[in-house]
């Protein structure tokens, strides 16, 4: 076997971890050359508190919980409440623990302790030996263990977390927050080993525009690009040492496009150094939101032959413009169609499975958008990832938002840092274009301002580097369309960084809305929940139409919906609905909006894309007989049963004049119950339809895991969707079911949130979980649904990774358990009183339902009273 074989073999071999006491075997044996990085997400220990002395190796962590990463310190109520109640989000002190083995081979070597992210000051240990303390939720950090680690014997890392409100680390506190912050350890903990002649880690190495691998690119142009590589090296052996440095690059084609060798450098024990190299690369992909091609560029430093560090780097060929003539990409002008995103899910809050980071990104490129704000923080480097893949271009924030604390310069040094971590993190990115190192809607000092701006441009020389910010001395002003947006700028750069929410919620930006001046506040504004029903859906689409309408008409080169899913936040004890999709990530009537915006066109790799056509309508009796359809056609027909209503163009209003692609509104006159289908035409020729049919009873239950273009937990702890849609006998979801759905499962799945779940607009949602790697298991789902004296039992089965068992339910009517013993359901039956169900698999009862068990709706937020 080849030494390069051996060492990934090794790698590969070397990651399983167990928890104390059972030890498992070395981490990292036999490797002598090379570098390893380890999962070191499993197996940790966990407590919710805080306690003396758990930082020692004689500590006895039994009695506390097991935890693999990424870790929620708690798992939170679906709708944090308000400061001081039980269902608060969680503020604390928390520890967690890890024991682990190192070979005696591995003596001698490099050893890296690197978090991706903790919440939010950080302490830790490693063998009752203090590392340090990182202070900040949302950046990486690290440690170099070399001479702390124990080769061939146990060893204990700690780690003592703590989330409270803190005024050096900002942001605002909790109550007066417009998110929730979380806790825990939320990302992703990786143990790194490498030779004392090693590429160093561009965190932990704290130069400016140095440390690991940084890629540029001088030249580009369709014909050639050339490919600029530093390669930052350190010696931390005892003598001096000579090496090479070999850059490869591989294209998506797993093809080798470019190569280079250095010269012969030396090293003297402690010295380290830059070594440039320049790769030319003939007819390039180039990375763009319409196609995003990545190269992998491998990097090797050799020593007499033997390639002693390597490191892989995923990297997009791209040069952007930006000026007040707009955005240009690879020398294409584009207008960047975006939206804003907060990163948490229900109840695990920030703790997300790389996995379900994708997922989140391509609903995001899904629903039409090319360009997302991560708002307010650096999100999770798997997002990163996923953006570079889907083509999202990404203005990546330092933490911050309305909150700026004069009183310490310590706050202000902790800012200094996070804007130097965010581009080491993140600069070899193509999806990055923008960077937001100003804290936004925060008042802050001049010096601030000039130190911030001058820190990112020294992090990242050269032309390709644009920071922004909602005051003056950055390179590109941003600003909300509340206070202004870009309607006045004319000079300058400009990106309406929010729109479509608080405008609407307050009221109070002096826009056109004498439209809609007779409806009341809540009925107004833009935060509306699935289960608010059609109209109010609407008119949060017709709010985001409208406003993206007026930023097309300023000098703007993006606009950003705000925002892409509902929230949780601090200071207000309901969800923040004004999300184009909702907290379970189902999409609202305005999501549709946003996708028929995309070019019809237009072929997306990974990316729903083509002609699309949406009628916005349940056609229900309470629908509105003006029916809207989204399409990006020229033409849409539509017909009712069959006959045809109207064949016409888009809508040519107020509110659409400076669309991509406005909608189309038919007028039906009055509700007929029956069946819409909408027919999209391109040049006269029909290429999309889309049907909706009007909705009878409850008479099933389908049951579907959302993987959302990535297996579930195929490559470990993993958390994603799991959706029971309440449907009548032909398949139509019924959007006013408001019906509990009861979930268990098997296997090695875990279900996370509120169960019973009350359906919302005919679906209810619980969060799947596991731990293992390719789980083998299964979620059941039980509803019982009255129609009067009429009881109907409906069950759904979803496989995760193993075969569906075969499942029977048994019915008791006098409220007593439903036992194995009780009546078989076989069909639907009458019964006034309480009636309890009990699906059984194998003799085992997996999941009981009860008509007594209370309902309940999502809060959303109340609009304020207009004076």
């Amino acid at each position: 076997m080849k030494r390069r074989d051996f060492v990934k073999h090794a790698t590969a071999a070397g990651v399983a971890l167990a928890v104390h006491p059972a030890l498992p075997p070395p981490l990292l044996s036999g490797l002598r050359q090379g570098s390893s990085h380890v999962d070191f997400n499993p197996g940790w220990r966990f407590l919710l508190g805080d306690v003396d002395g758990a930082h020692r190796g004689s500590f006895n962590d039994g009695a506390w919980n097991a935890a693999t990463l990424p870790h929620t310190a708690r798992i939170e109520s679906l709708v944090t409440g308000e400061p001081g109640s039980d269902t608060y989000q969680w503020q604390g002190t928390c520890w967690y623990r890890k024991r682990f083995l190192v070979s005696r081979e591995s003596a001698g070597r490099k050893l890296f302790l690197k978090f991706d992210g903790a919440m939010n000051v950080a302490d830790v240990w490693l063998n009752g030996d203090y590392l340090g303390r990182h202070l900040g939720g949302w950046l990486p950090f690290g440690f170099d263990i070399s001479s702390r680690v124990v080769s061939g014997e146990e060893n204990l890392l700690a780690v003592r977390l703590d989330n409270r409100d803190n005024p050096v680390t900002g942001p605002k506190p909790l109550p007066e927050l417009d998110f929730n912050p979380y806790h825990g350890l939320y990302r992703n903990v990786h143990l790194i080993l490498k030779d004392p002649l090693h590429i160093t880690d561009p965190i932990m190495a704290d130069k400016p525009a140095s440390g690991g691998v940084f890629v540029t690119y001088p030249d580009v142009s369709p014909e050639a690009a050339t490919v600029r590589v530093q390669v930052h090296v350190r010696n931390d052996g005892p003598g001096p040492r000579g090496f090479r440095v070999r850059a490869l690059l591989v294209s998506g084609e797993q093809r080798v496009v470019a190569e280079a060798f250095s010269d012969l450098v030396r090293l003297d024990s402690g010295e380290d150094r830059e070594v440039l190299q320049d790769l030319p690369v003939l007819s390039p992909g180039l990375w763009s939101p319409a196609r995003p091609d990545l190269y992998m560029l491998h990097t090797e430093i050799i020593e007499d032959g033997m390639v002693v560090d390597e490191q892989a780097t995923r990297i997009g060929i791209r040069r952007i413009e930006i000026s007040a003539e707009g955005f240009r990409i690879n020398g294409e002008g584009m207008f960047l169609r975006g939206t804003n995103r907060h990163q948490e899910y229900p109840y695990v809050g920030y703790a997300l499975s790389d996995a379900a980071q994708y997922r989140d990104a391509r609903k995001i490129k899904n629903a039409g958008f090319d360009y997302v704000r991560l708002s307010h923080y650096a999100h999770a480097p798997a997002f990163m990832d996923a953006c570079d893949e889907l083509g999202i271009v990404v203005m990546d924030c330092i933490p911050g938002w309305q909150f700026f604390n004069r009183d310490d310069p310590a706050f202000t040094e902790i800012q200094y840092q996070n804007c130097r971590r965010l581009l080491r993190r993140d600069r070899n990115h193509p999806c990055v274009i923008l960077w937001e190192v100003s804290l936004n809607e925060s008042a802050m000092p001049d010096e601030f301002i000039r130190t911030t701006h001058a820190i990112a441009h020294e992090e990242y020389p050269g032309d390709q580097c644009y920071t922004c910010g909602w005051t003056e001395g950055y390179d590109v002003f941003i600003q909300a369309r509340q206070h202004g947006g870009c309607r006045d700028v004319t000079d300058r750069p400009c990106v309406v960084s929010e729109y479509g929410d608080w405008e609407y919620y307050a009221q109070n930006a002096g826009l056109e809305q004498e439209a809609w001046a007779d409806l009341a506040p809540d009925e107004a504004n833009s935060r509306q929940l699935r289960w608010h029903g059609e109209a109010a859906l609407l008119q949060q689409a017709t709010n985001f139409q409208e406003a993206h309408n007026d930023n097309r008409k300023t000098i703007a080169f993006a606009d950003g919906l705000w925002v892409m899913f509902d929230y949780n936040r601090g200071y207000a004890p309901d969800i923040e609905s004004s999300g184009s999709m909702d907290l379970f990530r189902l999409p609202k009537l305005s999501y549709w909006f946003f996708r028929s915006q995309r070019p019809a066109d237009e072929d997306l790799r990974n990316a729903e894309s083509g002609p699309m056509v949406f009628i916005a309508n349940s056609w229900t009796p309470d629908s509105n007989p003006n029916v809207r359809v989204f399409s990006n056609c020229d033409e849409v027909a539509l017909h009712l049963d069959g006959k045809l209503v109207e064949r016409r163009r888009p809508d040519s209003d107020r509110i659409s004049m400076h669309l991509a692609h406005p909608p189309f509104t038919f007028d039906l006159g009055r509700f007929r119950p029956g069946t819409l289908e909408a027919i999209g035409y391109i040049d006269g020729r029909e290429t999309v339809r889309h049907a909706v049919r009007t909705p009878g009873s409850v008479e099933r239950m389908d049951l579907w895991l959302d993987e959302g273009g990535r297996p579930f937990a195929l490559d470990g702890k993993d958390v994603a969707f799991l959706r029971a849609e309440l449907r009548d006998s032909l398949g139509t979801t019924v959007p006013d079911a408001w019906e509990n759905v009861f979930f268990g499962g098997t296997g090695d799945v875990t279900l996370v949130g509120a169960n019973p779940f009350s359906s919302e607009a005919g679906i209810a949602n619980i969060l799947v979980q596991s731990e293992a790697r390719r789980p083998r298991g299964a979620v059941y789902a039980l509803c019982v649904v009255r129609d009067g004296e009429r009881v109907r039992v409906l069950t759904a089965a979803s496989s995760v990774g193993s075969d569906v068992e075969t499942s029977e339910v048994h019915v008791t009517t006098d409220g007593s358990d439903p036992g194995a013993e009780a009546i078989r359901y076989e069909e639907p039956f009458v019964a006034a009183g309480r009636v309890r169900a009990a699906l059984f698999v194998a003799g085992r009862r997996i999941v009981m339902a009860d008509t007594d068990a209370p309902k309940f709706r999502i809060a959303g937020s109340t609009a304020p009273l207009l004076p």
